[in-house]
């Protein structure tokens, strides 16, 4: 939300709502709520945005912001989510934007002379978080970014007077310093995501793709932070308040939310597709919706998984990955169960950025939800080849692998010369379709035909070299299903290929009922999370 634009309204929704009971259900599909931090909890009056952290052992945080300070939760054991430490806003303020880079934390708000914070999260695995410094000039921000692969932080809404834009070189993390122009455009910019392109065409160029208020999706070359140049400015119908965007993963689509169009043109919740493949030609391709009237707020993307702030209908998540221009639903949490009125109220931002893959919706009036969201992302990636290494293929094919349909993949055991070795076992493969996951699992229905067996599953370690075994179980008699969920899933995972490998064995252990014992394989296959 732009304070400027709409300040009564705004405080006075602030105002009215803070103080709304929380103890209640929360509408939601395919999203589980896992822990709920009041705004009493947190010690504020409002909510914010939020970000995320991984230090460098690996353990995962929260930053939570809020009107009187930035509250840092630990969310390392997803369902044991805890409060870890708070920095004050050096003032007050309703509205703050959070990003990190490295081993620091960078925090504005709206705030006259409040500056940008600057934090150390180095010893945050001790409960340490310490204020290293404050950058008076600008004096205040309306969003921040860090473009991660660069190394420089740009500031949005910066109010010397003027909306400018402004750049700081992180060379070094705790010690911003101001580069470039006094202002890299000439006019307002809401907010930015950064890209510095490392192939194709723009190969070395960072790009500044811009909320322009009422003008459009604005794209930017801030190579030469001394000589940025506007590329394009794409305008389109129903232009309310252009707010803010981000990539897909192959940075041809850029997804856009426009805060104003809903109660300025009495529209559904709508996200905006715009086709940046070639920057100089990018234009508005596609808009899909909701279906609500909620405003609109933050959105971003992982692995092509929209995950969209809207207010008062709270998260809502699609996949973008098979359709681009269309996303298919996948599910939603609604923070603000009480209506979906075209207000300020609810959830503002989102964070899907942890390798767990546990998200954070940070709500305005209601705190902090820590959230479950694999059933909404969970995709499943079919076998597409296999391999009798030992055994024989007596009956089925790899068809009888997809579906449970009572078609099996049935193998009768091999000769073996060392008692250690199975007689059976079967690999099977799949391609992934991300190199990045946050889980990764394998489904087996299965059974065989004999008492006395034992089965064990394996997963190749890409990364080691190696099978690792993730299940050793009694055979089934009985036709039945098996989930194993991987830890480290992304060493399963091929660099490159993307290729994943298991392999189902079976063995005697004890006397057999059957001595021409077989394995009846009716589903084999792999599911992966963003």
């Amino acid at each position: 939300m732009n304070l400027p634009l709409r300040p009564l309204l705004a405080l006075s929704l602030f105002a009215s709502l803070a103080s709304l009971a929380t103890a209640q259900t929360f509408p939601s599909d395919k999203v589980r709520l896992i822990r709920q931090f009041t705004l009493s909890q947190l010690g504020a009056g409002s909510g914010n945005t939020c970000w995320g952290y991984v230090s460098p052992s690996g353990r995962e945080y929260i930053l939570m912001g809020l009107d009187n300070k930035t509250t840092i939760v630990e969310v390392t054991d997803n369902e044991n989510p805890r409060i870890v430490t708070s920095v004050a806003h050096s003032t007050g303020g309703i509205w703050s934007d959070i990003k990190t880079y490295r081993n620091a934390m960078y925090v504005s708000t709206e705030n006259s002379a409040s500056g940008i914070q600057v934090i150390d999260l180095g010893n945050i695995d001790n409960g340490v978080a310490t204020l290293v410094r404050t950058i008076p000039s600008p004096g205040r921000n309306h969003t921040i970014h860090v473009d991660e692969v660069s190394g420089f932080l740009y500031t949005c809404g910066s109010r010397d007077g003027t909306g400018t834009t402004t750049v700081f070189s992180l060379t070094n993390p705790l010690n911003p310093v101001r580069v470039g122009a006094n202002s890299l455009t000439n006019v307002y910019q809401h907010e930015t995501q950064v890209h510095t392109y490392t192939s194709g065409p723009y190969a070395g160029r960072q790009i500044f793709f811009g909320g322009g208020e009422g003008r459009g999706l604005e794209i930017w070359d801030v190579t030469n932070k001394n000589a940025p140049v506007l590329i394009r400015r794409v305008a389109y119908q129903f232009v309310g308040y252009c707010h803010q965007g981000w990539l897909s993963a192959d940075k041809r689509y850029f997804y856009v939310n426009d805060e104003f169009d809903e109660f300025e043109n009495n529209l559904t919740s709508r996200t905006l597709v715009f086709d940046v493949s070639v920057l100089e030609t990018a234009d508005l391709v596609s808009t899909y919706t909701t279906g609500r009237r909620s405003v609109d707020h933050n959105l971003y993307l992982k692995n092509d998984f929209v995950f969209k702030s809207n207010y008062s209908s709270g998260l809502w998540i699609y996949d973008a990955n098979d359709n681009p221009l269309q996303p298919r639903y996948c599910g939603f949490f609604d923070t603000f169960p009480a209506d979906d009125r075209v207000d300020f109220v609810g959830a503002w931002g989102n964070y899907p950025f942890l390798p767990s893959g546990v998200v954070a919706i940070s709500d305005i009036n209601r705190g902090l939800f820590i959230v479950d969201v694999s059933d909404a992302t969970r995709v499943v990636a079919q076998t597409n080849a296999f391999r009798a290494f030992r055994g024989q293929v007596v009956g089925g094919d790899l068809a009888s692998l997809r579906t449970v349909d009572q078609n099996f993949l049935t193998l009768s055991k091999g000769i073996v010369v060392n008692n250690q070795e199975a007689p059976i076992q079967l690999e099977f493969e799949t391609t992934a379709r991300w190199q990045d996951v946050s889980r990764l699992g394998v489904r087996l229905r299965n059974g065989v035909n004999s008492t006395g067996l034992q089965q064990r599953l394996e997963v190749f370690d890409w990364v080691a070299n190696a099978w690792v075994e993730v299940q050793r179980v009694a055979a089934p008699t009985a036709d039945t299903s098996f989930t194993v969920n991987l830890t480290n899933p992304d060493r399963f995972i091929q660099a490159g290929t993307r290729r994943v490998l298991a392999r189902l064995a079976v063995q005697a252990v004890a006397p057999v009922s059957q001595a021409d014992w077989r394995l009846r394989v009716d589903l084999a296959e792999f599911t992966a999370n963003p």
